[in-house]
C-alpha cells in the first residue's frame, strides 16, 4: 500500500479547508465622481447587518470580506442609506460599477445577474401574476442557496396571502427567521385584511392647502373608483399618467373616477407634479407611510379598484387590466 498516495488527497482537502488557505471573497466597486468621499456599506439582505464599510476614494471602494461571513450570503451595496446594487459574498474576485445592479465575476453573482435580467423582462410585461409566478418558481429552484433570500422576498411581497403559510412551512430556517421576511409577512397579513371582497379602509391626509382630509371624502357611492397610490419621485407613476388621463376620459361619463393618494411625498412636490402633468382628479396629500401600513403594498404605483358599494374588486393590477374590468362592467347598455 502506497501511504503517500493515500494521504495526498486527505492533505489536499485539509489544506483547502484550513482558514489560512480559504480563497478570499473580494469586491471592487467603481463609482462616478458624485460619490467621492461617501461611505459604501455592505449589508446582509436578510437582516440588514453591516458586514463591511469603506470610503469611496479615487472613484473606487475595495473590500475583502471577513472569513466569519458564511458563504454564500446575499448582501446589499448601500450608499447614503439606499440600496444601489446586490452582491453575493462568495470566494473569488467580484466587481461592480454604477451601471450594474448585481456584481459580476463569480459564479453565483453571474447567475444572479442573469436571473435579475429575466425578472426585469417579466416585470416589463406589466402583469403582476406573471411576476409573482416567476419569483415563486425561481425561489423554489434556489431554496438551497443564497438566491432564495431575494426571490423568496419578491414572491412574499406580492403573493396571495392564502398561499403564504404553506410556503413558510417549507422555507429554509434562515429565510423564515430573517428580519426582512418578518417585515413582509406582516405586509401579507395587511393585504389579507384588504383583499378583493373586503370594504376599503380609509386613509387620512391633507388637502393641497394643508387642511385635514380623508380618502373616503373623495369616494362617491355608486361609482367605480380607482385609488392610485403614487408619488412625485416615482418615475413609473409619472410615466403612466397619460394612460390614466385616457382611462378617466374614457369611463368618467359612465360612472368612473380616480382618487390619488400621495405617499412618502412632500406636499410641495405633490402639488408641482399635479400642475405639471395636468392631473384633474382629487388627490390626498401628505399621507406619509399610512397607506403602506393599511394596505401592505411594497411598491408604487399601486392601484386598487373599488366597486360602487366600496368593495375592493382588484388590487395591484395594471391600468390595462383595470380598463378590461371597466369594459365588462360599464360598456353594457344598462350601465
Amino acid at each position: 500500500m502506497n501511504i503517500k498516495k493515500t494521504l495526498a488527497p486527505i492533505l489536499s482537502a485539509f489544506l483547502l479547508l484550513a482558514p489560512g488557505c480559504r480563497k478570499e471573497s473580494s469586491l471592487s466597486i467603481s463609482l462616478p465622481d458624485k460619490y467621492e468621499g461617501k461611505t459604501v456599506e455592505i449589508i446582509t439582505y436578510g437582516d440588514s447587518s453591516i458586514i463591511a464599510s469603506a470610503p469611496v476614494s479615487g472613484n473606487k471602494a475595495d473590500f475583502i470580506l471577513p472569513d466569519s461571513i458564511s458563504s454564500p450570503t446575499l448582501a446589499s451595496v448601500v450608499i447614503d442609506g439606499r440600496i444601489r446594487a446586490f452582491y453575493i459574498v462568495e470566494p473569488g474576485k467580484a466587481v461592480l460599477t454604477d451601471s450594474m445592479n448585481v456584481a459580476s465575476g463569480t459564479p453565483m453573482n453571474e447567475r444572479f445577474s442573469r436571473l435579475i435580467t429575466r425578472l426585469d423582462s417579466v416585470e416589463a410585461l406589466d402583469d403582476m401574476d406573471k411576476y409573482v409566478d416567476f419569483a415563486e418558481k425561481t425561489y423554489n429552484e434556489n431554496k438551497d442557496n443564497a438566491l432564495a433570500t431575494y426571490f423568496g422576498i419578491e414572491w412574499l411581497k406580492y403573493a396571495e396571502p392564502s398561499k403564504i403559510d404553506s410556503m413558510m412551512s417549507q422555507a429554509p430556517e434562515s429565510f423564515r427567521n430573517s428580519r426582512r421576511t418578518a417585515y413582509y409577512l406582516n405586509f401579507a397579513r395587511l393585504r389579507a385584511a384588504t383583499a378583493p371582497g373586503q370594504k376599503y379602509t380609509d386613509v387620512t391626509g391633507e388637502t393641497a392647502d394643508g387642511a385635514p382630509v380623508s380618502m373616503a371624502s373623495y369616494i362617491q357611492p355608486g361609482k367605480y373608483t380607482m385609488i392610485d397610490f403614487w408619488a412625485s419621485w416615482c418615475p413609473y407613476c409619472i410615466k403612466e399618467l397619460p394612460e390614466m388621463v385616457a382611462l378617466r376620459d374614457k369611463w368618467k361619463e359612465k360612472g368612473f373616477e380616480i382618487v390619488g393618494v400621495a405617499v412618502r411625498d412632500k406636499p410641495e412636490d405633490t402639488k408641482a407634479a399635479i400642475e405639471k402633468h395636468g392631473m384633474t382628479w382629487p388627490v390626498v396629500f401628505n399621507t406619509e407611510r399610512r397607506a403602506y401600513d393599511i394596505y401592505g403594498f411594497s411598491g408604487i404605483p399601486h392601484h386598487i379598484l373599488l366597486g360602487p358599494d366600496g368593495t375592493i374588486i382588484s388590487r395591484g393590477e395594471s391600468l390595462r387590466q383595470i380598463d378590461a374590468r371597466l369594459e365588462k362592467a360599464l360598456s353594457s347598455p344598462e350601465s
